[in-house]
């Protein structure tokens, strides 16, 4: 009689045979991208070939089934939202809204960015540089399929949003608690003050929270320079992020076509707190509005 462990590795091994076949199929079909644009048939073949590889790939590395990354063909000649987690979530948090913007015709692709959101990973930080190349690789993978892209990155997914988009065209942005200006405690904020979180010693003790802390200033930076728009929203609540997070994206966002949007409660994800009450929409109908 087999063990658990016996009967499990056979599994695995096909699995990890799949894994490679599909890695292959989906390489061979982005070779061919420069047909994709003018026949549907491909461009959906391409997508299904990358949905298959990414449910694979996170199934083999342990995620969860709810977290995994989410990603589904629209209508032919309808744009691409890649959608960015923030840095203790997945993609479980774009479910609702990723399910109403794909109805809707919308290709969809919400990733889940290594190191973050699903405890899978034993490193001690997540260089978030890493995770910005990730998503412009999700990004690139959306352009080539559809065109036209926009974004849309909760906490710091929004800060990784605005470092995408100061690299590539996108068409527009949608900033849900955008972690500009973070809640740090005194201790960090007296080290940052002093010029002394990148000293070794206390980068090698706080790790992830310097490394967000460089993307955050950076974005800061960059959401001056932007001239995409912009529909940021934020909850006075939030608990992880400070609303001087929104009102700094209010007075540096350049585009005439921005909105935002304040709600007093909800924390740091305003999607469960008021998606299906109307948020959702809203972010739908922005997205047609910037096309």
């Amino acid at each position: 009689m087999k063990s658990d462990n016996q009967v499990e590795n056979p599994r695995n091994e096909q699995r990890r045979e799949r894994l490679s076949a599909t890695a292959l199929s989906a390489w061979d079909l982005q070779r061919t991208r420069s047909q994709i644009a003018r026949d549907g048939r491909a461009r959906l073949m391409v997508m299904k070939s990358q949905e298959r590889l990414r449910a694979l790939s996170e199934a083999e590395l342990g995620v969860p089934k709810h977290m995994r990354s989410v990603l589904k063909s629209g209508v032919d000649g309808a744009p691409g939202v890649l959608l960015i987690h923030g840095a203790d979530q997945s993609p479980a948090e774009f479910v609702p809204l990723a399910r109403t913007l794909h109805e809707a015709g919308l290709t969809v692709h919400a990733m889940l960015l290594t190191g973050y959101g699903h405890g899978v990973t034993d490193r001690p930080e997540a260089r978030w540089r890493a995770n910005l190349q990730q998503v412009r690789l999700g990004y690139k993978l959306l352009s080539e399929t559809c065109g036209d892209v926009l974004v849309i990155g909760m906490g710091f997914g929004a800060a990784l949003a605005l470092n995408l988009a100061e690299r590539e065209r996108v068409s527009g942005l949608v900033l849900l608690s955008p972690a500009l200006v973070p809640r740090v405690g005194l201790g960090v904020r007296v080290l940052q003050t002093l010029g002394l979180l990148h000293f070794p010693p206390i980068r090698r003790r706080l790790g992830l929270v310097v490394d967000a802390l460089d993307g955050m200033k950076l974005a800061q930076d960059l959401a001056g320079s932007l001239d995409v728009p912009v529909f940021g929203v934020q909850c006075d609540d939030d608990e992880q992020v400070s609303p001087e997070s929104l009102r700094v994206l209010q007075k540096r966002a350049k585009h005439g076509g921005s909105r935002f949007r304040v709600f007093p409660t909800g924390g740091h994800d305003p999607l469960a707190a008021h998606g299906s009450s109307g948020l959702d929409d809203d972010i739908l109908a922005f997205i047609r509005e910037t096309r």
